[in-house]
This record gives structure tokens, C-alpha cells and sequence, in this order.
């Protein structure tokens, strides 16, 4: 089973929401796959079938899923009705606040991101693996324009591209979360996953640890803290994290180290020295040789191809 990794997808890793047509949308696989990023699917004209491991949901317009990372399944089109039209919006939390590592941070939050994530609350639950939510006919034609606009401006990779990107996917979130407290409206249904592919208790550490990587990723991890977490064997640990990533350990928390540091090379006027320690790296030789392995880029090359920020110290020597 194929997994498509979030870097093969999104263009910036500091701005992770993308959206297009099923028709455009190159990534999609015709086999059972997942992937590491949140994957919502809406149905405008026409039928789609999206099936999981434990059953199949036909979607018909006005149908949208919400499915979290890792959760397996496929896209069927109904060949034999009306012609297709849906989107594909890929994202991660991120894309609404930097500081949001996962929906799970936000159980038990004040803040009110809170209220954007509400329909999706319920993919926190370790046996649900997607929502359905029926979109109300009042709601329809906001919700395809929405989409609609996200298509646009998502391949903008401007500042003016990424602000928009970001104002329309709040205001889809916002929607959905609005139609939510409706007198009328019909509750997201759990799609779970299948009784008899009952999640192990190694399986549910693996998802576990992997929330922590990612909200944890700057600072010092080893190998037997991470299977001590799990509750697993540093090998039956390996195994599981390679079997449901596709990477090793320690590739997979560099991985993510060397995104945040693109981000902060780009977007802050730290010098790349510290940058390599701000993300985790305790040796500046091992974080350049990494980064470049990773991107094809030195931090100083990245950099200077990615200027999207004045940097304070520029500017104090041009003044």
C-alpha cells in the first residue's frame, strides 16, 4: 500500500493546503493508499465512490469527507452517472495557525482555532478514520465557490496567493463549523475503521508517537524513549514506524526538521547556525550536509532562492 508524503504534495511545507479537481489532481492513486496530510473531498456534480477498508461511501453532490493522515483508502469514480465534478483539498493544520501541530492539541483548547477544526473534532478518536458531512442546500453554492477560489489561489505561491489561500480556507471551515449549529442540520457521520481490523495497541502508540514527533521535533528524541511510548520492543518499534510511514525514525524526525528550518530560512532573520540548532540538530556539519541531501540546496543557496522576507541585519547594513 502506496503512502504519498506530504513534501511530494505541497510545494511549501510552511503553508500546506492545496486544492483541485479530481480530474487535475496528478497524486491520485487508483489503489488503496494513504497519506500524511488531511484530505477533505467534496462531490459538486455526479457520484464518487470513496472506499475504505471497512466499507464504501458514495458521495453525491453536496457530500464532503474530511479523512485524517494514514487512514486507507480509494477513489471509484461512477462511470456510469452523470459527469463527475469534485474537489480535493489537501492540507494540515498548520495552514490556519503555524502553532497547531494536530487536531488533538485543540481538544481541550481555549483558543478559538477551536471553533474552525469543530466538524473534525471527532477524527480524534482512535477508530474513526474520516467524517461525513452532508453540506445543506443553503450552503452548497458558498461552499463550491469556496472551492473554487481555493483552486485559484493555492497555486499562487505569492505572498498575496498564500493570504488569500489562507482567508478562504477559513472561511470553509467556517461554514462547515456554522452549518453545524443549524437547528436542521444533520450531525457528521464516523466512518470507522473495520471491526475485525481492530487497531492494536502498538498500532494506536505508533499514532501517538507520532503526534509527539511532530509537536516535539526541535527537541532532543531517541529511539528507546520513542518505543518506550509506544510500548513496544526499539525493534518491533522500527518495524511498525517504517510499516506505517514508509521511513525510518530518524529519517522521518529529520524530515521534519529540515521543513521547519526552509521555513525559518525564509521567513526569519536567524542565521543558519542557529536555525540548525533552533530545529534540533546539535551539529552544524550533520544539519547542512542533511539539508542539502533533502532539498539539493545548501541553507545559504535556499536561501537566497527563497527570499521572502527583508532580513534585519540586510537592512541595517544597507542603512
Amino acid at each position: 500500500m502506496s503512502l504519498i508524503k506530504a513534501r511530494e504534495l505541497f510545494s511549501e511545507s510552511s503553508f500546506p493546503v492545496t486544492v483541485d479537481t479530481l480530474v487535475d489532481r496528478t497524486l491520485i492513486q487508483n489503489t488503496m493508499h494513504r497519506h500524511e496530510y488531511f484530505e477533505m473531498l467534496y462531490v459538486e456534480e455526479g457520484t464518487l465512490v470513496n472506499r475504505f477498508s471497512s466499507e464504501a461511501i458514495t458521495m453525491n453532490p453536496g457530500d464532503l469527507i474530511v479523512m485524517k493522515p494514514y487512514a486507507s483508502h480509494v477513489l471509484e469514480d461512477d462511470a456510469e452517472g452523470a459527469p463527475l465534478k469534485a474537489y480535493c483539498c489537501s492540507f494540515q493544520p498548520q495552514v490556519v495557525d503555524f502553532g497547531i501541530n494536530s487536531i488533538e492539541e485543540l481538544q481541550n483548547s481555549g483558543s478559538p482555532n477551536r471553533y474552525f477544526f469543530k466538524p473534525m473534532l471527532p477524527l480524534m478518536e482512535e477508530t474513526v478514520s474520516a467524517v461525513h458531512i452532508k453540506v445543506s442546500d443553503e450552503n452548497r453554492e458558498m461552499v463550491s465557490a469556496l472551492f473554487e477560489q481555493l483552486k485559484a489561489s493555492s497555486h499562487d505561491h505569492g505572498q498575496q496567493g498564500r493570504a488569500m489561500s489562507r482567508c478562504h480556507f477559513l472561511n470553509l471551515l467556517a461554514c462547515l463549523a456554522g452549518q453545524e449549529e443549524e437547528e436542521a442540520a444533520v450531525e457528521p457521520q464516523k466512518i470507522e475503521v473495520d471491526a475485525s481490523l481492530r487497531v492494536s495497541r502498538y498500532k494506536a502508540g505508533i499514532r501517538k508517537t507520532l503526534n509527539f514527533i511532530h509537536e516535539n521535533f526541535d527537541k532532543t528524541l531517541t529511539l528507546d524513549e520513542m518505543a518506550s511510548m509506544c510500548g513496544a520492543s526499539e525493534s518491533y518499534f522500527c518495524r511498525m514506524f517504517k510499516h506505517e510511514t514508509g521511513m525510518t525514525f530518524l529519517g522521518y524526525l529529520n524530515g521534519l526538521r529540515v521543513e521547519r528550518a526552509c521555513v525559518l530560512l525564509r521567513d526569519s532573520c536567524d542565521s543558519a547556525l542557529e536555525i540548525c540548532y533552533n530545529v534540533g540538530f546539535n551539529e552544524y556539519t550533520h544539519f547542512g550536509r542533511l539539508f542539502k541531501k533533502i532539498t539539493g540546496q545548501s541553507p545559504a543557496e535556499y536561501r537566497k532562492q527563497h527570499p521572502q522576507v527583508k532580513h534585519v541585519r540586510e537592512f541595517a547594513i544597507a542603512v
